[in-house]
């Protein structure tokens, strides 16, 4: 007979029996002992949560923030008179484009006021190549060119923070991102050089763009880019070049030479403007460098805004001629260390370390203004270490000086210092420590980054050893991707 029902015979029995072993099993305390478990998880869960994401709040709000001064501080004034870094930069190439003199001071500043409302002395020391390549903008009004200058400022930070995150090696959105973003957006110096129209802005992420594309071994692409960098800010470019060149990447170099060519080809177009012009160009390094002049570092200098190490050590030694020695011989063994280093790892060391590191050297002795420092948050993309890494005393001393430099500290001592007492002004304390803290800073800084290459050149060096690979047979940096 065909029972009506699937059921095993005896149904009842076997689940009951089944029932009994899971118990035996699954005693109840072992369940209550699973629930228990699993709460505390959800607990021990439930914070680390909400700790992140009041964590993104935070960097969000903040990031919201420093966006406003971008746009309030800078895109917002730009149709409005006012002498910035691009207004001279402005005057000049449209002087050059007018085949006039673009390196004379009298002539510039009166073309400044004809054409930006502006009576402020102008004494151009830009390379004739920067006028060269910003010449068509001076085909607008002041007016419009200034807002549309400031336009490509504000693209070219969102620029720089997605080439850090790049070269970095980040991958996907996370806190570390979210932190890195808004450090970036922070930066004092970017605010300063963002909201003076200064070149660096542009220049930082074309530098960094060259850099991207030079780890991906697209050379003649590099050497392009890198030459236009080159061309519109000298002190910031030819870093690059220089080491790129030093582990054999002749294509690149050659690729920014040929860059190059058209805008020199374009320059010297008009020789005889260039040749009368070159007189005046003397004339303006003296006015702004020579001793007692606004960027010497002797008496007379501005007093917080000059950041070679000879304005420390003029104030021991009293001597403009000892403290040049002093701070090229300093740049001179920084250079030697960094060599040495690099030959040591065979070019293996990061390639965003190693070229912080040599920029970062030129600020020791060669002037630069605090904007350019912005090209240093490249160390950023070695210093915040990958999944597969840890932090470092080196990489936690580095970032703290960075935290350091990212606070508005010259602002406040333009602010701050007029209401202060004469008697704390004038302190020898004041004008060594305080005044100068961000020439502090960057030799700090230069110290940190050289003892990461140390520390990079040994771990390379025992790696070596380790898998029993000769260290004189080199090996190509890992791309970037």
């Amino acid at each position: 007979m065909i029972p009506l029902s699937k059921e095993k015979p005896g149904s009842d029995c076997w689940e009951s029996a089944q029932f009994f072993e899971k118990s035996e099993m699954n005693p109840p305390e072992a369940r209550q002992g699973r629930t228990e478990s699993a709460a505390d998880d959800l607990r021990r869960t439930a914070p680390g949560i909400l700790s992140a994401r009041r964590s993104y709040l935070l960097l969000g709000m903040v990031a919201v923030l420093m966006i406003s001064d971008f746009v309030l501080r800078g895109i917002v004034p730009a149709g409005t008179t006012g002498r910035t870094d691009f207004s001279e930069v402005y005057t000049s190439a449209w002087l050059w484009r007018h085949g006039q003199n673009f390196y004379n001071s009298s002539l510039a500043t009166l073309t400044q006021e004809r054409l930006i409302g502006v009576s402020v002395q102008v004494a151009p020391i830009y390379p004739p190549t920067t006028f060269v390549l910003l010449s068509p903008l001076t085909i607008l009004p002041w007016k419009w060119a200034n807002f549309l200058w400031m336009m490509l400022c504000f693209a070219a930070v969102g620029a720089t923070i997605f080439l850090v995150w790049r070269i970095g090696g980040f991958r996907g959105w996370s806190l570390k991102t979210m932190a890195l973003m808004t450090f970036l957006l922070s930066f004092d110096p970017l605010h300063q050089a963002f909201h003076l129209g200064n070149l660096a802005v542009l220049v930082v992420p074309i530098a960094l763009w060259a850099i991207l594309l030079a780890e991906r071994e697209k050379d003649v692409a590099a050497g392009f880019v890198v030459g236009m960098a080159t061309c519109l800010k000298p002190q910031i470019g030819i870093w690059i070049l220089i080491y790129y060149l030093l582990r054999g990447r002749t294509k690149m170099f050659l690729a920014a030479l040929a860059a190059a060519v058209p805008v020199a080809v374009l320059l010297l177009s008009r020789s005889a403007v260039l040749l009368d012009s070159l007189p005046d160009y003397r004339a303006n390094l003296h006015y702004w460098f020579a001793p007692g002049r606004p960027y010497g570092f002797s008496e007379g200098a501005l007093p917080f805004h000059v950041n070679i190490v000879q304005v420390i050590l003029y104030q021991w030694l009293h001597s403009v001629l000892a403290s040049n020695v002093i701070a090229y011989v300093l740049y001179l063994s920084g250079i030697a260390f960094w060599g040495w280093m690099l030959w040591r790892a065979r070019f293996r060391i990061s390639a965003p370390l190693a070229i912080a590191s040599l920029i970062a050297l030129s600020f020791i002795s060669l002037y630069h203004s605090v904007a350019d420092t912005t090209i240093l948050t490249l160390a950023l993309a070695w210093v915040i270490p990958a999944e597969e890494q840890s932090w470092t005393r080196t990489r936690i001393a580095i970032g703290v000086i960075f935290l350091l430099m990212m606070m508005p500290g010259h602002s406040a001592l333009m602010r701050l210092s007029p209401h202060l007492a004469a008697s704390i002004t004038t302190a020898w304390w004041w004008h060594l420590f305080v005044a100068r803290y961000f020439v502090w800073l960057l030799s700090a800084l230069n110290v940190a980054l050289l003892s990461g290459m140390w520390e990079s050149a040994r771990e390379i060096r025992s790696a070596d050893e380790a898998s029993g690979q000769s260290f004189l047979i080199p090996r190509a940096n890992p791309a970037i991707y």
